[in-house]
C-alpha cells in the first residue's frame, strides 16, 4: 500500500462518515443529536472526537491511594523534564536547523530527527502497530496529566480521544480555575507529567526490547540465524532466483548472522568492497573473457553483453608479481560458481591477501553497486547486485524460532516491533510537547518558568506577558517550519 492509496482510503472513509452524519442530522435531527451527546461523539472535517467522564472517579481514587508515591514520582518528573529533557530538546532542534541551513556547520552526536509516515518510510503492513503505539503513547501521556492533576485536587472535567485522519490523540480537560489557583511548582508538575510519562514509557519499552530474547526463551530459540518473514511489494529480492519466505539466512558476504542485530551489522559491513579468493586452476577452466572495454565510469566490462550470469573480475593480489599465473588482469567468471561451496573473502583492509594457492579477484562494479552474497541454510546462495539498503528496507526478518509448532502462530518480533514504535513515538511526543510551541505543554511550561523568574526578579505581569508571548512565538515559528520540512522530505524521499 503506497502513501497515495492510504490517503485515498482515508478520504473515502471520511466521505462516508460525512455523508451519514449529514443524513442523520437532516432526517433524524433530535434522536441523532441525543445519540451524539449521550455517547460523547463529535464529527468534524477529517476528524472525530470522543469524550467521557466515566474514568474520573477511578482516576481520583487511584491518585489518592498512591498519593505519597505519586507526589515523589511527579516531582522527579518535573526535575527531569525541566532541567534535562527541555535543554536537550532545544539543543537538538537548533542543532538540526544549523546543520540544514549551513552546510559548513557539522555538529556531532545530534539525534536523527525525521517524520514517520505509514506507506512512505514505514511499511504499510505496520499500520496497525503504528496506530497502537501512537494510541498507547498519547493515552499514557494524558494519564500523567490526569493523575498529577487529581493528586493536586484539580477537577478533571473529562477525558477523551481526538482522531485526526487516522492518528489517535488522547486528551484530558481540567478545570482551569482550579489549575491556576495552584502554586507555580505544582502547576509545573502537572504540565510536565505527560512528558515524564513518555520518557519513562520509552525507557521501559527499550529495556523490554533488549530483554525480549530472554523473556521469550522458554518458547522460542534465537541464535540460529534469521528467517525471512515477508517482503515489501516492490522488493527486488523476491523474484524467481531471489529469496523466499521461510528462508534462513546465515551469512551475508561471509559475515555470520545469528540474530537480528547481526543481520543489521552484516548489512552495514556489506558496504565494504571485497574480492573472492580463487585458485588459478578455476580461473583457467572457467574464464570467458572477451575483448576488454572501458566504460565512461571507468568500470571494466570484459564479458559478453548477452551473458547475464557472469561478471568481470579484476585480479588484485598480488599486484607486484609480473609473472602472474593468471591469463590476464581481468577475467570473466560466473560468481555463482565461485561461491558454490564455502568461500574466502579478501578486502582492502586485509591487503586483499588470500590463502596460499589462491588469488584475490574483485568484481568490477561502479561506486553505487555492490555484489551481495546471501547464504541460506540448506539452499544455494542468492547473489544480489544492488545496494545493502534494498535488503534492509524491503526484506523483513524474524530472529525467533518456535520450539514447538504450537507457538508458530505468534512471533516475539511483532512484540519487538511494537516496543520499537513505542520508543520512537513516546520520545517524539515528549519532544514536541516540551518545546515552547503554541497549544503544547511547552507553552504552559515556558509561561510557568517565566513566572518563577519574574517572582525571583520582582517583575510585574507585563514582564511575564511579554516574554511568554516572545518565547511561544519564537518556539512556534521555529518548530512549525521544521515539521513541515520533515514531512515534505519524508514524502519526497518516499516517492
Amino acid at each position: 500500500m503506497s502513501f497515495t492509496v492510504l490517503c485515498s482510503f482515508i478520504l473515502a472513509f471520511y466521505v462516508v462518515i460525512w455523508f451519514f452524519d449529514s443524513f442523520f442530522k437532516s432526517c433524524m435531527h433530535y434522536p441523532y443529536y441525543a445519540f451524539l451527546e449521550g455517547t460523547g461523539l463529535k464529527v468534524g472535517i477529517f476528524n472525530f472526537t470522543w469524550t467521557t467522564c466515566a474514568f474520573n472517579r477511578f482516576l481520583y481514587r487511584w491518585s489518592k491511594n498512591l498519593n505519597r508515591v505519586l507526589r515523589k514520582w511527579y516531582t522527579c518528573g518535573y526535575v527531569v523534564t525541566v532541567w534535562l529533557f527541555l535543554p536537550f530538546a532545544v539543543w537538538t532542534l537548533f542543532s538540526f536547523i544549523l546543520q540544514h541551513v549551513s552546510q559548513t556547520i557539522q555538529i556531532s552526536n545530534v539525534p536523527e530527527v525525521k517524520a514517520m509516515l505509514p506507506g512512505v518510510n514505514i511499511p504499510a503492513s505496520d499500520f496497525g502497530v503504528y496506530l497502537l503505539a501512537i494510541g498507547f503513547s498519547t493515552v499514557f501521556h494524558e494519564l500523567g496529566h490526569a493523575l498529577a492533576a487529581a493528586q493536586e485536587d484539580v477537577q478533571i472535567i473529562s477525558v477523551g480521544v481526538y482522531v485526526f485522519t487516522m492518528i489517535p490523540i488522547a486528551f484530558v480537560q481540567l478545570n482551569v480555575e482550579h489549575l491556576n489557583s495552584l502554586t507555580i511548582t505544582k502547576r509545573l508538575k502537572i504540565y510536565c507529567a505527560g512528558i515524564w510519562h513518555n520518557i519513562t514509557a520509552a525507557f521501559v519499552a527499550l529495556l523490554l526490547f533488549f530483554s525480549a530474547p530472554i523473556l521469550f526463551n522458554i518458547a522460542y530459540e534465537t541464535g540460529l540465524g534469521v528467517r525471512i518473514s515477508d517482503f515489501t511489494h516492490d522488493s527486488p529480492l523476491k523474484d524467481v532466483r531471489g529469496l523466499e519466505k521461510g528462508d534462513i539466512v546465515t551469512f551475508i558476504n561471509s559475515c555470520e548472522i545469528r540474530n537480528a542485530h547481526e543481520w543489521n551489522y552484516c548489512l552495514h559491513m556489506a558496504h565494504i568492497r571485497y574480492g573472492i579468493c580463487t585458485t588459478a586452476e578455476f580461473v583457467a577452466q572457467n574464464d570467458e573473457i572477451m575483448m576488454e572495454t572501458i566504460k565512461e565510469n571507468d568500470v571494466v566490462e570484459c564479458c559478453s553483453k548477452d551473458d547475464l550470469y557472469s561478471f568481470c573480475f579484476e585480479y588484485i593480489e598480488p599486484k607486484t608479481v609480473s609473472d602472474s599465473v593468471l591469463p590476464g588482469q581481468y577475467s570473466c567468471l560466473k560468481p555463482r560458481d565461485m561461491v558454490k561451496e564455502k568461500f574466502t573473502k579478501c578486502t582492502e583492509i586485509g591487503g586483499y591477501s588470500c590463502p596460499r594457492g589462491t588469488h584475490c579477484l574483485k568484481p568490477s562494479l561502479n561506486n553505487h553497486t555492490y555484489l551481495i552474497i546471501i547464504q541460506r541454510e540448506n539452499k544455494h546462495a542468492v547473489l544480489y547486485l544492488g545496494l545493502p539498503y534494498d535488503l534492509h528496507k524491503t526484506v523483513f526478518i524474524d530472529q525467533y524460532f518456535p520450539r514447538l509448532g504450537l507457538f508458530s502462530f505468534f512471533s516475539p518480533a511483532q512484540f519487538e516491533k511494537l516496543l520499537r514504535y513505542i520508543v520512537l513515538f513516546s520520545l517524539g511526543i515528549a519532544f514536541i510537547n516540551v518545546i515552547p510551541c503554541y497549544g503544547m505543554d511547552g507553552h504552559h511550561i515556558a509561561r510557568s518558568l517565566i513566572q518563577l523568574l519574574a517572582k525571583h526578579l520582582n517583575k510585574n505581569g507585563d514582564f511575564i506577558t511579554f516574554f511568554t508571548v516572545f518565547t511561544v512565538v519564537v518556539g512556534t515559528g521555529v518548530t512549525v517550519p521544521v515539521f513541515i520540512y520533515l514531512f515534505y522530505k519524508a514524502i519526497s524521499e518516499g516517492d
